[in-house]
């Protein structure tokens, strides 16, 4: 709305006897479509109510003549990218990045309440008597027969023999535990993840839809975005796999065309919805982890659209003193060889976003970013087929399948801390 038409507003106004408050100014500058309810309001109040001279934002509502008011209830305080940093190429210098991993999660398992006294493992086989502790990296699973595993402790790589197949199945090589070993056979008799303990979410309020796979070119992209539009949330997290890059690529079609395309949706939405969105397998920024956001030379349409943020995958942020951690887990998913639900649980336990060796892609780093070392209030993650909703140890976990396995999408209410299932035609 220009100077001269607030001008002519406030004079209408003047003219009848009454003047506008300064709030609803600020109202009418980003929505110069309502002055024709605000002067409906003038007539109605010098109608009903000719002794109070303001117009207010509560003369609006009084009269029924709702502004819907577009204004974003979430905030974010600050957000937290996980691909930066110093990556290293070698398969050498992926030693580096597992050395920072173990010595960062020591770090935490040091942190934890009523630790358990760590030797290192060379100690308890040539000098211990009772069965002790240990902490160390599991390189691998080295015999599915016998129970073997390759452990390193930051001092050597050792051969331990597990003492049954449920501690054996449990432990995830590329995970740092505490083992418990017996020096007389040196065998592990047990073992803990370096958990965390409970956590305490504070109240957020608002609502929340989380979206995953939406794989621009899908016929389910239009009947999600007008079911959106219906269900009026405060937010939509798009949990990766914005666009099928590779069938845009195979047709003689750049990816750039796809995001453009979402661009164009997300624009249909209220401007008050954020808007988060970090990429996936299927996106046009590589497959390894972490993943940079999409960039601005892909999707310059996306970076101009607004209330709309790129991050990478994973990413964390803070919503009103509320922590998130958003994260596409396809390769955790589809690698782990437990239920996606376990799969969930068991990021939380190891603080670890992708655990195994080998079976995920790295981008390899001096510093380790896939370690959660700030336990969030809500872990949100797309990638999967199973529909996730768990609170474990106070941490509030929902994943969402993709659009086209389910053909739905998740609804949160943060105030009830509850979840709905939305079905898209």
């Amino acid at each position: 709305m220009s100077s001269i038409e607030i001008k002519d507003l406030i004079i209408t106004a003047l003219n009848e006897g009454f003047q506008i408050h300064p709030d609803l100014v600020k109202v009418l500058e980003d929505q110069p479509e309502l002055i024709p309810r605000v002067i409906e309001v003038i007539r109605k109040k010098k109608e009903y109510d000719p002794n109070n001279f303001t117009i207010t934002l509560k003369d609006i509502e009084s009269f029924g003549l709702n502004l819907e008011i577009d204004k974003t209830n979430l905030i974010i305080n600050s957000e937290r990218s996980l691909s930066d940093g110093m990556q290293v190429s070698t398969y050498e210098e992926l030693n580096i990045m597992l050395n920072d991993r173990l010595k960062k999660m020591k770090e935490l398992w040091l942190k934890r309440p009523n630790k358990i006294p760590l030797f290192n493992i060379n100690y308890i086989k040539s000098k211990g008597k009772d069965e002790t502790w240990a902490f160390a990296l599991i390189l691998q699973k080295i015999s599915n027969d016998d129970y073997k595993i390759l452990a390193d402790d930051g001092k050597g790589v050792f051969k331990l023999k597990v003492f049954s197949k449920k501690i054996f199945d449990e432990i995830i090589p590329g995970s740092c535990v505490a083992l418990k070993i017996n020096p007389e056979d040196f065998s592990v008799t047990d073992f803990e993840d370096v958990e965390f303990p409970e956590v305490k979410r504070k109240k957020l309020k608002g609502k929340i839809a989380l979206v995953s796979d939406l794989m621009i070119g899908s016929n389910k992209v239009e009947h999600l975005f007008d079911s959106l539009k219906a269900i009026k949330p405060d937010g939509i997290f798009f949990l990766g796999n914005l666009v099928d890059s590779l069938a845009y690529i195979k047709n003689g079609v750049s990816p750039l065309e796809g995001y453009k395309k979402l661009s164009e949706f997300l624009s249909t939405l209220p401007k008050r919805i954020l808007k988060v969105i970090i990429p996936g397998h299927a996106d046009f920024t590589g497959k390894a982890l972490p993943q940079k956001p999409v960039s601005y030379k892909i999707a310059k349409d996306l970076y101009s659209t607004q209330n709309v943020r790129l991050l990478s995958n994973p990413s964390y942020l803070t919503i009103e003193g509320s922590s998130f951690l958003l994260y596409n887990a396809y390769y955790m998913f589809k690698t782990a060889g437990m239920t996606e639900e376990y799969a969930v649980k068991k990021l939380l336990k190891t603080r670890h976003l992708a655990p195994t060796v080998g079976s995920i892609p790295i981008v390899p780093s001096i510093s380790d970013k896939l370690i959660i070392e700030d336990v969030p209030e809500h872990f949100f993650l797309g990638g999967g087929k199973e529909k996730i909703d768990l609170i474990y140890r106070g941490v509030w976990s929902v994943g969402v399948p993709s659009i086209k396995n389910c053909g739905c999408y998740a609804f949160l209410n943060l105030d009830k801390e509850s979840t709905e299932w939305i079905t898209v035609d």
